[in-house]
């Protein structure tokens, strides 16, 4: 999960250090720059924001929805690219368009619009993740999605908030807003790194499988082929059940690290798992039953 949960946050910080860059060229380099080539420069930036801000978005989005689904849902994943390749393209047309018609503020106010709507769908996004792992089971890794979801929802609300209010109220002092936004905007990266550094690196262990959970020996194929198992994939459930990593299981079966990674997803997605730990515990039920019959 780690990897769909950064990228979220390079794409957000992106986002900050592109209006930085805007702020630095209009206060000290626009002035000396001539006129067309400084409308070109800014209109370029302020582009690069909007890009960096659909990035946010859309990543956030799959994040999302690679951490509440059990397996990923491919065809919404596809749905969000093509929906980015839109927007980008959209955006790109829309700026160059108002450039060349000399409506050069109307550039500005597309990507203050854009982010007045960002920060809401990403406050969304948010909630939506606290309570699919409210409603999930009593497990630690809920439990520790949980904890994010709700820190994530908080943090995208109250910006969410202030960003309302300074684009419609004009009376919020600058003394006020920017510390705010920018405390907010730190404490995302902190719970971010945070939650990585104690839950998300404890995942991977528990995927492991407690070895004395381990089922004494695999499901039998035929009971898989009710979920279309192939024996390939079975190989790969025994050798999980085993407590292999990755790499280790690659190595067994004399395959890639990245098929193994394939017949992992297509595992998971067949039967419904999130991870290895619930793989294993379907195995157990899979055995218990037919030793019971």
């Amino acid at each position: 999960m780690t990897e769909s949960l950064i990228s979220p946050l390079l794409y957000y910080n992106l986002w900050i250090l592109v209006w930085l860059v805007l702020q630095f060229v209009e206060t000290l380099l626009l002035s000396s720059l001539p006129p067309l080539l400084g409308r070109i420069l800014v209109a370029g930036i302020i582009w690069t924001s909007m890009l960096a801000a659909i990035l946010w978005g859309s990543s956030y989005l799959s994040f999302t929805l690679r951490a509440i689904h059990a397996a990923h849902p491919l065809d919404q994943l596809r749905r969000i690219q093509k929906g980015v390749l839109i927007m980008v393209g959209v955006t790109a047309l829309a700026s160059a368009a108002l450039l060349l018609s000399g409506l050069d503020a109307w550039i500005r106010l597309l990507s203050r619009g854009l982010a007045s709507l960002i920060f809401p769908a990403v406050a969304v996004f948010s909630l939506r993740l606290l309570l699919s792992a409210h409603q999930r089971e009593d497990t630690d890794s809920w439990r520790n999605l949980k904890l994010l979801g709700a820190a994530y929802s908080l943090i995208f609300l109250t910006l969410t908030a202030l960003v309302w209010w300074n684009r419609f109220s004009p009376t919020i002092p600058r003394t006020i807003y920017i510390p705010l936004t920018v405390g907010l905007e730190i404490l995302y990266n902190l719970v971010t790194v945070l939650w990585i550094h104690l839950f998300d690196r404890k995942l991977p262990a528990q995927d492991a499988a407690d070895p004395a959970a381990l089922p004494s020996r695999p499901a039998p194929q035929a009971t898989l082929n009710g979920f279309g198992i192939s024996k390939r994939e079975s190989e790969v459930i025994q050798l999980i059940c085993q407590g292999r990593t990755n790499q280790e299981i690659a190595d067994a079966l004399f395959i890639s690290l990245k098929t193994v990674k394939d017949h992992n997803y297509r595992i998971f997605q067949k039967t419904g798992v999130r991870n290895r730990v619930e793989l294993v515990q379907l195995a157990q039920e899979l055995l218990k039953s037919e030793q019971a019959g």
